[in-house]
């Protein structure tokens, strides 16, 4: 029973420490402007007591990155299992905003971070953004006769589009209902153009095999 609760009561210390960081970050700060002192001071704890938990700030920086992915490939799991593309997109784009919205903070992070000056983070952002890609391929239903790499290259395109977007999301009023909604149709609408232009063109591929047949 101790160690339970000695984990929990870790894992609860563990998670002030990353709310922490991304409260002191903020809107623009990034991760290399804080100091290890400052966010321990912030989770109220002593300093010391960070190294029970981090090794270090670019620690702590990896383990927002794995935060935001498992979630976010979780919930966009579930939104592909419900049905065909156009309605899962709607869905996953949806549900995508959501999670952006929910934690505007954390993202803030990974699109500052994307193109920051810690390379550990950028190739850890990059990795999870191709987990991501992976995942939404596997489960992507096209046609037979589009061929997978096709189908990683559109998957690769749509995970890109979705992060960049998710960057003018967050500098929308969040109040800003309207805007937010004209974003999410506009999301929706170049998603579709990138399916639609990967089953012209193999549909146009077809037809030049046919003619030189």
């Amino acid at each position: 029973m101790k160690l339970n609760l000695r984990y929990q009561q870790k894992l609860r210390t563990r998670g002030t420490l990353i709310q922490a960081a991304l409260e002191l970050m903020g809107e623009e700060k990034s991760l290399g402007e804080l100091s290890l002192r400052e966010v321990a001071g912030e989770a109220g704890i002593v300093p010391a007591a960070f190294y029970r938990h981090f090794k270090n700030m670019e620690e702590l920086g990896l383990a927002l990155v794995d935060d935001m992915s498992i979630k976010l490939r979780t919930i966009l799991r579930e939104a592909r299992k419900k049905g065909a593309y156009k309605t899962a997109l709607q869905e996953s784009i949806a549900l995508f905003f959501g999670y952006v919205k929910e934690n505007r903070l954390l993202f803030r992070f990974i699109s500052r971070e994307r193109t920051g000056g810690n390379k550990r983070i950028r190739v850890a952002i990059r990795n999870e953004m191709a987990f991501i890609t992976s995942e939404l391929a596997s489960d992507m239903r096209l046609p037979k006769s589009v061929p997978f790499s096709d189908i990683e290259f559109v998957s690769e395109m749509i995970v890109f589009n979705a992060f960049h977007i998710a960057g003018e999301f967050l500098d929308s009023d969040p109040k800003d209902t309207l805007s937010e909604k004209k974003l999410k149709i506009k999301t929706v609408k170049q998603l579709r153009l990138i399916f639609v232009g990967i089953l012209r063109g193999r549909s146009k591929g077809k037809r030049r095999s046919i003619v030189r047949g």
